[in-house]
C-alpha cells in the first residue's frame, strides 16, 4: 500500500522519517517530493529520494536532478489528474509530500521471517545429529 503525506515544514518531514524508521522502514524506502528552491539540506545526508518540482516551468535543475521530477513521480501510482494537481499545488506553496510503501517493509520482513525459520529447522537438525 502506498501512502502519501503532506507536511509543511521540514522539522515534520524529519520527525516523520525518524518515526518510519523506528517502524523499520529504511531511509531508501521513503520519497519526498518538493520545491526545486526549499534548501533540505539534511537531505544531503540521507538516502531518501527527493523529487523537486519546478512551480512555474521544467527548469534546467529539474533536468539535471538525479531524481525523477514531481509530476512525473507521481504518474506513476494510480492517481487520478485532480489529485496530482492538488499535490503539486500544495507543494508549489512550500509544502513537502512524503511518499512511502509498505511492500518493500513487509517483504524484508517475510525475508527475515523466512530465514529465521529455516535457522531454527537448522538447528534442530544439528541437536538431532549430536543425540
Amino acid at each position: 500500500m502506498n501512502f502519501f503525506e503532506l507536511y509543511d515544514s521540514q522539522e515534520s518531514v524529519l520527525d516523520r522519517i525518524t518515526q518510519l524508521k523506528a517502524e523499520d522502514y529504511y531511509e531508501d524506502d521513503i520519497h519526498l517530493l518538493g520545491r526545486d528552491d526549499l534548501e533540505f539540506d539534511a537531505l544531503e545526508y540521507m538516502e531518501v529520494h527527493f523529487h523537486m518540482h519546478v512551480p512555474d516551468e521544467r527548469g534546467l535543475k529539474e533536468i539535471l536532478s538525479r531524481n525523477e521530477p514531481a509530476e512525473r513521480y507521481l504518474h506513476d501510482f494510480e492517481l487520478d489528474e485532480d489529485e496530482i494537481e492538488k499535490y503539486l499545488f500544495k507543494i508549489s506553496q512550500g509544502n513537502y509530500l512524503l511518499i512511502y510503501s509498505d511492500l518493500e517493509k513487509n517483504e524484508r520482513e517475510e525475508k527475515g521471517n523466512e530465514r529465521t525459520e529455516s535457522a531454527e529447522a537448522d538447528f534442530k537438525d544439528s541437536t538431532r545429529d549430536l543425540e
